[in-house]
């Protein structure tokens, strides 16, 4: 994919979610239930990047935890939404922008959570966003990340849309500068405007190969209840 179209998609995304913000936010007041194993991962001083942290609501399965959080976000709203949602945490968010570069040193944390994020990045940039994530993990320190699992069966139908194959095989309209694996899935807000999601449709074993590119070795990767592909890797 050319970096015009990159930049464009990035963009649109930091743009579209200060859009649907509120919404998005009301629609996820809660941790998903799913993926509550997360925790699992984190144990009391681990210091914690929560990356594409939204409204925060990772939280809600780490309150229990004596650790040290950082959430980071590209919509500023959401940050906005996140410091409300959890007083005394104010401190803890902060927006990034979308390049792929992020104010932490070399090895600054043990645990990076990443949910529901790479799917919003074409296939180039998710590599450099992995590198970065590298960069910033601890040795021994582990990442889980997880993305939307698109080929169940009620997600299939915006790979198999039928303008959606035409604009990609005549490079016309919307998805001008798309490949196969690159999607659009709408979103509406409070008044009905929609935002059309970049999505890229991963499989276990693409989301893997973008992390293995970065130098993380895979523990290990998995669906969970057919909705999310998680990954867990570990730099060595």
């Amino acid at each position: 994919m050319k970096q015009k179209i990159i930049n464009k998609i990035l963009n649109e995304t930091e743009a579209g979610y200060d859009q649907v913000a509120e919404k998005f936010s009301d629609t996820r007041k809660n941790f998903w239930g799913e993926l509550a194993f997360i925790a699992d991962y984190v144990a009391d001083g681990d210091k914690i990047l929560d990356y594409g942290c939204g409204n925060g609501r990772l939280l809600e399965i780490l309150k229990n935890k004596k650790i040290d959080y950082v959430g980071v976000d590209v919509s500023q709203k959401l940050i906005n939404l996140a410091k409300v949602k959890y007083p005394g945490h104010e401190r803890s968010f902060s927006k990034i922008s979308s390049p792929a570069s992020l104010a932490f040193p070399d090895n600054f944390f043990n645990r990076i959570i990443s949910v529901a994020v790479f799917h919003h990045f074409p296939e180039e940039y998710a590599k450099e966003m992995a590198k970065e994530l590298y960069r910033i993990t601890k040795p021994g320190g582990i990442i889980v990340i997880t993305a939307w699992n698109l080929w169940q069966k009620k997600r299939r139908k915006n790979i198999f849309n039928f303008s959606a194959i035409l604009g990609k095989i005549f490079q016309v309209g919307a998805y001008r500068g798309y490949g196969f694996s690159d999607i659009l899935v709408p979103f509406q807000d409070n008044q009905s405007n929609v935002f059309n999601r970049y999505h890229r449709v991963y499989t276990k074993k693409s989301l893997a190969e973008v992390f293995l590119s970065a130098g993380f070795e895979i523990e290990k990767c998995f669906l969970a209840n057919e909705e999310n592909i998680v990954l867990i890797a570990i730099k060595k």
